[in-house]
């Protein structure tokens, strides 16, 4: 299944995006993943360990987890993930949704709207999400601005939650029903 944006594509997240060296280059990136919220990654891990929690999404009935392509030049410039957390949450309709622009090459470039835009389409025409949430570090206002574009409103902060740095940030729960959505 393809998903198309304005300027990306979304295509199941497979064996050749997980071999492709950019992928484990964007996980050992500390500038890449210090909002992603997994202290493993900061601290840099094997490849092994990339591959089992990769793994472990494609064996989650309740987990999609796609790559993201640039559509001009084909290139994988970082994945998508939309996940039930449970079989409640899909009962429910709840579903979390997160993205990574692994290549810095792409920032600064409106893609993380493109992106969020069309992943959240997809959860809600395709997987029948009722309801999509997110979180990030109130010090990536980058990633905050690029959920409100596509709709999403700040349902409130967890103070002094996430480590970053030398110091805590706040983690801002952010949320989306399917009449919100600027498609």
């Amino acid at each position: 299944m393809l998903i198309q944006g304005q300027q990306v594509q979304l295509q199941p997240f497979d064996v050749n995006h997980l071999h492709d060296p950019a992928y484990y280059g964007w996980l050992c990136d500390k500038e890449v993943v210090r909002y992603i919220g997994r202290d493993e990654l900061l601290k840099g891990i094997p490849f092994e360990e990339a591959e089992k929690y990769v793994q472990q999404l494609w064996q989650n009935p309740f987990c999609s987890f796609f790559a993201v392509h640039d559509t001009a030049s084909g290139k994988f410039i970082g994945t998508a993930k939309v996940n039930f957390m449970s079989e409640d949450g899909r009962k429910h309709g709840i579903a979390d949704i997160g993205i990574m622009l692994g290549d810095r090459n792409y920032w600064g470039r409106g893609l993380s709207v493109d992106v969020l835009r069309a992943i959240s389409s997809h959860a809600f025409d395709q997987l029948k999400a009722r309801k999509l949430t997110a979180g990030a570090f109130s010090v990536n206002e980058p990633v905050i601005k690029a959920f409100l574009r596509v709709g999403f409103r700040v349902d409130g902060r967890a103070r002094q939650q996430l480590f970053v740095g030398d110091g805590y940030c706040d983690h801002v729960l952010m949320s989306c029903f399917e009449a919100e959505l600027i498609r």
